[in-house]
This record gives structure tokens, C-alpha cells and sequence, in this order.
């Protein structure tokens, strides 16, 4: 009979261990859905506001672009103007010429 409770309570622990074996197997699921839920939810975010920051940077992007393609269109019609408005002394130039070309 003494055999009969150590075989009983051997089989009882083996038992117990493998409820625990099953609730640890369990618990790890459950952690790893969590963890691949909550992964889902931030990197879902995560896109959102990488888009929101993305489309705002473009904005500021192409506004300075613009910006700074229309200063530089005035500036390049300011340029033609001083040069269009400047008086052109074509035998001063030849005569510049000929020193330097003909000496």
C-alpha cells in the first residue's frame, strides 16, 4: 500500500506539472498576442504620424521651392534690366579690344 501512495503522489505531481506546463504554454500565447496586437496598434500609428509629418514637410518643401524660384526669377529680371538699361559704348570696347588683342 505505501507503494500505491507514491505511485499516487507521483502521479498527482506529474499531474500538477502538467497543468502548470499548460498554463505557462498558455500564458505565453496569450503574451504573444498581446504583444503582436499592441506591435499592430503603434506601428499603425507610428505610419500615421509618418505620414502626417511627411506630407507637412513636402508642403514646406515646395513652398520654399517656390519661393525661392520666384526670388530667383526677380532677381534674374532685375540683373536683365540694369544690363538692358546701361548704355553700350561699342567704340570704347573696340578700342579696349584693339589694345589688348593688338599690342
Amino acid at each position: 500500500m505505501a507503494e500505491n501512495t507514491e505511485i499516487d503522489a507521483i502521479n498527482h505531481l506529474l499531474e500538477v506539472e502538467k497543468n502548470a506546463s499548460a498554463l505557462i504554454n498558455d500564458a505565453a500565447q496569450e503574451a504573444d498576442r498581446r504583444l503582436s496586437e499592441a506591435r499592430s496598434k503603434y506601428n499603425a500609428e507610428y505610419k500615421t504620424r509618418y505620414e502626417q509629418v511627411a506630407v507637412r514637410l513636402e508642403a514646406e518643401y515646395q513652398n520654399n521651392h517656390q519661393q525661392i524660384a520666384e526670388k530667383y526669377q526677380k532677381e534674374i529680371e532685375s540683373y536683365k534690366e540694369s544690363l538692358a538699361a546701361k548704355s553700350q559704348n561699342y567704340e570704347d570696347f573696340s578700342s579696349l579690344l584693339d589694345r589688348l588683342i593688338f599690342l
